[in-house]
């Protein structure tokens, strides 16, 4: 089964980056519980937490308005059970001021019954790792 939720988020992560396509965006809804709860309390700017699918819509058009690009790009994914997290790099370019960023992070996503039922964003890879219990060694 924890294999089969790495597979449900690299699915997920490769959809987000197509989000702009509105095929993709229902994909993604698609494999969100109803009730999903998106922790992005550790984001530096506009923490928040956003909940349900109106929440998950809401992230959506928030980073619309403020990135003319964003890419996630996987480079770890490490199965833990009903969690996997993943290691990543983010790369945006800012539609306004055109500025591309890039950042290292790690994600816990949480999957139950085949959907994601809560995420974690923005933590050091470090920080997700201890807090699902491993270590980055």
């Amino acid at each position: 089964m924890s294999q089969e939720n790495v597979e449900i988020v690299r699915e997920i992560m490769d959809l987000f980056n197509r989000a702009a396509d509105a095929e993709a965006a229902t994909q993604v809804l698609a494999r969100f519980d109803p009730d999903v709860v998106i922790d992005m309390t550790r984001r530096v700017f506009n923490p928040d937490v956003y909940e349900g699918h109106a929440g998950l819509r809401r992230l959506g058009k928030e980073v619309s308005e403020v990135w003319g690009a964003f890419q996630l790009e996987p480079e770890r994914f490490i199965d833990v059970g009903d969690r996997v997290v993943v290691i990543e790099r983010r790369r945006g370019r800012g539609r306004e001021s055109g500025v591309e960023v890039e950042m290292r992070s790690a994600v816990i996503w949480t999957i139950k019954n085949g959907k994601v039922v809560r995420m974690e964003t923005d933590l050091a890879p470090e920080q997700a790792l201890d807090a699902v219990g491993l270590s980055d060694g």
